[in-house]
């Protein structure tokens, strides 16, 4: 991993802030994201992107958008720079071939956040995933399994997690119970790994057991992610098939806050689940 000044957000965070700026810079001027797209001369879904902080913007295009804005020199050049530093590739870049291009973009956004909450329904999550149960899971989407492909997933995996040893995020997890009862690649390895992380101060383990019936979550497993220097979750993340949604709305957030909050109180408390996925092992 490439050293970096801890407290120094990555090229994805820049990204979704100056995005951000260019929005309020919009709005502020009067101008409809149509307006921009024609000034651009692209699609107006481009330029949603751009202040979703989703799609890379040249600096050239910064300074046209300024123009258009009627924005002065100083903060004209500010947005440029921080155009150009919002285009650093992350080390995730030498692992596309391993993910789809909408994963990228979460992978960048999970590299620099300074909180993660997690609710997972089927499978444990990415950063906790021991190298069999990654294979095991990886092979599921595959028709006919390469060992190669199945390595490389376990590589980008290793290269994702080496955030938690490093500069590691406050990470809150409530796993159903149906997560840790699965049998996936060696699940003693993997249910040691979730005792022995669930120890580290960054994190919160829980277990929504069967017992605690119906709950807020039984719809879809989601993520909140809160970048850094912000006092609260910037996105919910819905994973599917296909792709992602990202929800920014302060209504979406707010209601799957709420129900994250809900669920822990739900859940085995950490000394509880620590207890019960130790008897998992030994049964």
């Amino acid at each position: 991993m490439e050293d970096r000044d801890e407290l120094s957000p990555g090229s994805l965070v820049r990204r979704w802030r100056l995005g951000k700026q260019l929005r309020e810079l919009r709005e502020a001027a009067g101008k409809s994201q149509d307006d921009a797209a024609e000034y651009l001369g692209v699609k107006r879904p481009t330029i949603s992107r751009i202040e979703n902080g989703r799609h890379a913007i040249l600096s050239r295009n910064v300074r046209f958008l300024c123009q258009l804005y009627e924005i002065g020199a100083p903060q004209v050049d500010t947005l440029v720079r921080q155009a150009e530093e919002s285009n650093e590739r992350g080390w995730w870049v030498s692992h596309s071939d391993t993910m789809p291009d909408w994963f990228q973009t979460w992978v960048g956004f999970e590299s620099d956040a300074q909180e993660i909450r997690i609710y997972q329904s089927e499978l444990v999550p990415g950063l906790l995933q021991v190298p069999s149960y990654v294979r095991d899971v990886r092979a599921a989407y595959l028709d006919k399994p390469d060992e190669a492909e199945l390595e490389n997933a376990v590589l980008f995996r290793r290269q994702r997690q080496k955030r938690l040893e490093t500069n590691p995020p406050h990470l809150h997890v409530i796993l159903n119970e149906a997560v840790v009862r699965r049998p996936v690649g060696d699940m003693k390895e993997q249910l040691a790994r979730l005792i022995e992380v669930s120890a580290e101060p960054y994190m919160t383990l829980q277990v929504l057991n069967f017992e605690a019936g119906i709950h807020p979550g039984m719809t879809n497993p989601f993520t909140l992610l809160t970048l850094p220097e912000e006092e609260s979750p910037n996105f919910v993340f819905l994973e599917h098939a296909d792709g992602a949604v990202y929800l920014e709305r302060p209504a979406d957030l707010a209601r799957y806050s709420n129900s994250f909050e809900r669920m822990a109180l739900l859940a085995l408390s950490p000394e509880e689940t620590r207890a019960f996925l130790t008897s998992l092992i030994g049964s």
